[in-house]
């Protein structure tokens, strides 16, 4: 038990500040879309203005690292959300596009370095034994919050000023639990051995089109869904919950297929099975109970689309070039992410029903690109050579930093392994010439002994 105390000790200050993060980070985009769409702003501004936040996101996640690396990750984390809860109050001091465009991409800067901050700092703090736990704990934390915090939209009156206000508490409330911990920082990455974008791309193409049809997909559902949900008479909160839930839930069955089987046939399986809930909702949303399961679905097949082709990706490169190309999936990912709801706004200006169209189109594009590196590269990554799938949250890319050091965790037992059968090895050497000299020694007397009786 004492143990098992330890454990949890030094994980308990990032992993409540990361709850308080989500809760005042996730939400807020749901509340960005109702409290817009409420002011009469259209559907395109809506989008850029979303847009703005991924944007703000994808330069953050490329910096953060040296940010870290120059100030620390108590220093750092307290300055990014005070950044960020200042952006969500001056937001709500004065509704203006330009001034929310801009705020949302000073607030996606903050997002994305604060994940890298909470994530690093999780994974170089634990060992080797219990960096898989850790895993564990981070993504039940971050998937936990993401869904549970969308309750918080049917406590609040979005027309006033109180949203804003309680988004920013829960923001500044971030900074108590890390500011007061009294575990041991620990010390900043090592250097990453790059490659060229063109030749990670010509590897594993596929695994580029997945990561930016993940990004689009979860861009315009972040964005859109809450607002086709309060437009057909469904609940906000409960849409989204349980949206995210069934891309945290069915994560793990679809990647232990991907571990099972060619993880090509995998993708394109997922996003064929998102093209069905996507067509069903255009028909069939009238239906509360069943629109709810078709989200949940919905869900189930999107969010895994970007660890899919992570983890398909990863299997083509040496271990010691998998943090850069995890790192260029997460920059095609947030590209799709910023993409995703301009594009998305524009057919949402025609019918609103038109998200899912939206979504369908995509999902096929994907399956058919799929289909044509199937049958263009046909060669399958053999089982034994595959890495481990690594469920990475999909509205969080910058979790990637996670997936790189399970692999490094991987490649390090790999190398004791070596190092372990190197030392029987060399005992084992060491006890045949033992052998060999008592050997030596044995004969040498029994000579001496044939000698003194003759």
């Amino acid at each position: 038990m004492n143990q098992k105390l330890k454990f949890l000790n030094p994980l308990i200050a990032p992993l409540l500040s990361l709850g308080f993060v989500v809760c005042s980070s996730t939400p807020f985009l749901t509340f960005i879309s109702l409290k817009l769409q409420v002011e009469g702003f259209t559907e395109t501004v809506i989008g850029i203005v979303q847009s703005s936040f991924y944007l703000g996101f994808l330069i953050g996640s490329l910096r953060a690292e040296k940010i870290i690396a120059r100030v620390g990750y108590i220093r750092s984390f307290v300055c990014f959300s005070a950044i960020f809860g200042a952006t969500v109050l001056i937001q709500g001091m004065y509704i203006s596009a330009i001034l929310w465009i801009s705020m949302r991409i000073v607030g996606g800067i903050s997002i994305a370095t604060l994940y890298v901050i909470i994530e690093s700092w999780l994974l170089c703090g634990s060992s080797k034994k219990t960096r898989g736990k850790t895993l564990s704990l981070y993504m039940i934390a971050l998937y936990g919050a993401q869904s549970f915090s969308q309750l918080i939209i049917d406590a609040i009156n979005i027309e006033t000023i109180t949203p804003f206000l309680v988004f920013g508490i829960l923001c500044y409330l971030s900074i108590i639990p890390i500011s007061i911990n009294y575990s041991k920082t620990p010390e900043t990455s090592n250097e990453i051995v790059k490659k060229s974008y063109l030749e990670v791309y010509k590897a594993s193409p596929l695994s580029f089109w997945g990561s930016l049809a993940s990004g689009i997909i979860l861009g315009a559902i972040y964005s859109f869904l809450p607002i086709y949900a309060k437009l057909n008479g469904l609940k906000v909160s409960y849409i989204m919950s349980i949206t995210i839930a069934g891309g945290f839930l069915l994560q793990w069955p679809i990647g232990y297929l991907s571990d099972v089987f060619d993880r090509r046939k995998v993708l394109i399986g997922s996003s064929i099975c998102a093209i069905v809930p996507s067509i069903l909702m255009i028909f069939l949303s009238d239906i509360n109970y069943l629109a709810y399961f078709l989200c949940f679905t919905l869900g189930g097949f999107t969010f895994v689309l970007y660890p899919i082709s992570i983890s398909q990706a990863c299997d083509r490169f040496d271990t010691k070039y998998v943090p850069f190309v995890v790192g260029f999936m997460a920059m095609t990912y947030g590209i799709g992410a910023i993409i995703g709801p301009f594009v998305t706004s524009l057919f949402m200006e025609i019918k609103i029903y038109a998200l899912f169209l939206f979504i369908a189109i995509v999902s096929s594009l994907l399956a058919i690109i799929g289909i044509y590196f199937r049958i263009k590269y046909p060669q399958i990554t053999p089982k034994e050579e595959k890495s481990e799938f690594m469920p990475i949250s999909a509205s969080a890319p910058i979790g990637t930093d996670i997936a790189s050091k399970t692999i490094e965790q991987n490649k390090e037992n790999i190398l004791e392994s070596f190092k372990h059968n190197d030392t029987s090895k060399e005992s084992t050497k060491e006890e045949i010439l033992n052998g060999e000299n008592k050997t030596e020694k044995k004969s040498s007397d029994d000579h001496e002994n044939i000698n003194t009786k003759q």
